[in-house]
């Protein structure tokens, strides 16, 4: 089969275009499927650049991709979830079984992926493969962060008030849809030329960040979620409210200290909190994704579409500082 194969550690040209890579055959617990479009994440190219070699080191040659859209093309023995013929997506995992480490094994720039059933939902039927693909690590990603904290504020006699910090790529375009989906009001930060687009998507309020910097933003907020990545939370803590949360998509020190600083915090009665999103492969939540899709609640934005060929360019566009929304590899 094609795949475009990981040799070694290094930049996009390091990603050859291999026409015989064997093709993967499925596990008892695994699906195997033609895939149709892959998305483009940043999380690649961490892993590809070797910036996550410590907690994730690979075995090459690897195909990377963790986004799937496609057609089952064989079954394992044990699954019972999905048939040959069906059109699936999902956030793949080619282990049999979830690594300790919490990373997916990736495999979706190629013409044939094998991920295990859990990992996978139906596609919903008004998207093409590649509005598909573009959604399940970003959606799941925005969800996962979401999703908890929201459900438990919702009951309230009030909104939920939230801030996401980068509003227009691939992460924060979702997560704008999904906080509006869940109840909540919507300020969000972006550039000056994306600010129709988040505006689209539902924002109630949207911020320039280049002329408004974020900590001067009107709080206060129950959760700012930081999608950028570039704030800090002792520059922050003011615009949240008395158990704000500020969630961050890149784990740090500070994030994985502050379980450990609880107890002593609500000895002094300060219950904020800073704490880091980590996504996992679901068949569940991509599932509620799904019916948010469905119901007209959250749709992709698909900025660019690009041949497995031209892997290597989707990889410049990406790293280019010029992208909104996701970028899709169409593969058969």
């Amino acid at each position: 089969m094609k795949a475009a194969i990981l040799t070694h550690y290094g930049l996009a040209e390091q990603l050859i275009i291999q026409h015989d890579f064997p093709v993967p055959l499925p596990a008892p617990n695994q699906v195997q499927v033609k895939v149709m479009a892959a998305s483009l994440n940043p999380l690649d190219y961490k892993i590809r650049n070797g910036e996550l070699r410590w907690i994730h080191p690979l075995k090459f040659p690897m195909v990377l991709g963790n986004d799937i859209s496609g057609v089952v093309t064989a079954v394992g023995e044990n699954v019972s979830q999905f048939k040959v013929g069906d059109e699936v997506f999902g956030m793949m995992d080619a282990n049999v079984k979830p690594a300790c480490n919490g990373f997916a094994r990736p495999g979706a720039y190629a013409e044939y992926a094998v991920t295990r059933e859990d990992t996978l939902a139906l596609k919903p039927s008004g998207l093409t493969h590649p509005e598909a693909a573009s959604l399940p690590l970003a959606a799941l990603t925005a969800w996962q962060a979401l999703h908890p904290l929201l459900s438990a504020i919702h009951p309230t006699q009030r909104a939920p008030n939230v801030l996401i910090n980068g509003g227009s790529g691939g992460v924060g375009s979702l997560a704008v849809q999904i906080a509006k989906a869940l109840g909540a009001t919507v300020t969000a930060t972006c550039s000056a030329r994306n600010m129709t687009l988040v505006q689209s998507l539902g924002a109630d309020h949207v911020i320039d960040y280049s002329t408004t910097p974020v900590t001067t933003v009107s709080g206060p907020f129950d959760l700012i979620y930081d999608v950028a990545a570039n704030l800090r939370y002792r520059d922050v803590e003011s615009l949240l409210t008395s158990e704000g949360v500020l969630i961050t998509n890149v784990a740090n020190i500070a994030t994985m200290l502050a379980p450990l600083s609880g107890p002593i915090k609500k000895l002094f009665e300060k219950r904020k909190r800073y704490i880091h999103a980590w996504v996992r492969s679901s068949a569940h939540d991509l599932t509620q994704i799904s019916h948010l899709v469905s119901s007209g609640q959250l749709r992709p934005v698909l900025s660019q579409c690009f041949a497995l060929d031209e892997v290597n360019e989707a990889y410049q566009w990406l790293t280019s500082g010029r992208s909104h929304g996701k970028g899709v590899l169409q593969i058969a």
